[in-house]
């Protein structure tokens, strides 16, 4: 439904992906990455590459709305070679393991959970011959019946784990590039510091890193830095952490080591309003922080405690006073469809938007997934749709709040984009990126997709 928008977004590496690879080539296994997705290949093409490989294991990751295309994949290398192992994983296979068997028989063997560790000791094992089922985070066959092993625990210390493969992405500088919004100054690149979250948001999956929070240290995090500085030469990056704010410790640390080393970068990242505070926004600010990505998700009280956010709209109001007085910039994050959702309560999220500085903006359509409580509880709240072919953000193909028709959920979401990105202070800036070379074509294709967005039937 909102193609056009979604187009004018980022195009981030893997890096889960890469993690995993950099783990398996670690280990003596020749490894390749195909970002078929980068590239702009279809099936067809991605197959045909993968079969000049000859690969002994393919290896799938995939969210669920793509894990049709993940199984369109697969039936087509067993089609050519039925002796290559198909070794599916990622958050969609973590968080419905059973079904996702059941539905695609092209699927081998599954990982779930976090994978660098059951991918070294599944090769080792499918090597050596010896049996799956000692091995912890598998879903495995066993003639008609679908067997889980045990749940791997979650890795603790992360700065054990090597660096992303970068090199076997296609090149980074050419094929991904964070959204322009999330950009103050090129080369820039995406990096993920740490794994899991502690609160209960009903929209969430949880599954793949869990409820505790586990973090690289401040110094592994300094090190990679340097890696992509000189490796490619990078000066911006998007901290895609959950929450890179909830570790206070080691953001304190992180902060300190940049500003003592000199290091020559700028960054922005997500967080939680609540999780600020006057002297780590001026400690970040000092160490190149200049935007981080607030989850607002509504301007209505009664929403938030609906979806279990657990902040006040009073904690968003005044995290974005204290961000600003530092001189850092606040991109809102919002939803728009939420359960409970009401004609009022639209009015207060536009109202917010309105009357507060923010100086970005993003919203999704609220979009029940797999294994969260929104799956469950999306009846009792509106006309919701199972199909996983209809899970996506950018539309409202999954869920509709009760007394809203699907087009008024549209009209209401075009009204928040257009009630934001019409402001004139919001124009102007803007208007101010056009002046670098490298911003401004991003930023001319990112218009041109929100006018189609905003004007589109």
């Amino acid at each position: 439904m909102y193609k056009s928008l979604a187009e004018a977004g980022s195009e981030l590496p893997p890096l889960g992906l890469a993690t995993v690879a950099a783990v398996t080539r670690q280990e003596g296994y020749n490894t390749l990455i195909l970002d078929a997705l980068a590239l702009g290949m279809n099936s067809q093409e991605t197959v045909e590459w993968i079969l000049k490989e000859n690969p002994d294991y393919v290896g799938i990751t995939s969210v669920t709305k793509a894990i049709f295309n993940a199984a369109d994949v697969a039936k087509l290398i067993k089609k050519h070679n039925s002796k290559i192992k198909i070794i599916i994983g990622g958050p969609h296979v973590t968080a419905v393991p059973i079904e996702t068997f059941q539905r695609f028989k092209e699927f081998d063997i599954g990982v779930f959970g976090e994978g660098e560790e059951t991918i070294v000791e599944l090769l080792q094992a499918l090597d050596s011959q010896k049996d799956l089922k000692k091995i912890k985070g598998l879903i495995l066959r066993d003639g008609k019946k679908i067997i889980l092993t045990e749940r791997r625990p979650y890795i603790k210390d992360l700065d054990k784990l090597p660096f992303p493969a970068w090199d076997l992405l296609p090149d980074l500088l050419k094929y991904y590039q964070p959204a322009a919004d999330t950009i103050n100054r090129f080369p820039a690149t995406l990096l993920v510091t740490s794994r899991g979250c502690p609160y209960q948001c009903i929209f969430c999956d949880r599954s793949v890193f869990g409820n505790v929070v586990r973090g690289f240290s401040a110094d592994y995090i300094i090190k990679m830095i340097n890696h992509l500085q000189k490796t490619y030469g990078i000066k911006e990056l998007f901290i895609e952490d959950d929450n890179f704010l909830v570790l206070r410790k080691r953001l304190v640390e992180f902060c300190n080591k940049i500003i003592e080393e000199k290091i020559d970068i700028t960054w922005s990242c997500l967080g939680r309003v609540d999780n600020v505070d006057e002297e780590i926004l001026k400690l970040m600010k000092k160490a190149g922080c200049w935007q981080i990505n607030y989850g607002f998700e509504s301007g209505s009280q009664r929403i938030l405690d609906i979806i279990n956010k657990k902040i006040k709209v009073e904690d968003s109001e005044r995290a974005v006073a204290i961000t600003r007085k530092a001189g850092i910039k606040v991109k809102g994050l919002f939803m728009m469809g939420n359960f409970g959702e009401t004609k009022e309560s639209i009015s207060e999220t536009i109202n917010f938007i309105k009357r507060m500085p923010i100086t970005d903006f993003h919203m999704t359509c609220f979009t029940p997934m797999p294994n969260t409580k929104a799956w469950e509880e999306a009846p009792k709240y509106g006309w919701f749709n199972p199909d996983w072919r209809k899970i996506s953000a950018w539309s409202v193909e999954n869920f509709i709040p009760k007394g809203f028709t699907r087009e008024d959920i549209e009209k209401y979401y075009r009204k928040c984009w257009k009630t934001f990105y019409f402001k004139p202070p919001v124009i102007w800036d803007y208007l101010k990126k056009l002046k670098n070379n490298r911003m401004r074509k991003k930023i001319i294709k990112s218009s041109f997709n929100f006018i189609k967005f905003v004007t589109e039937k």
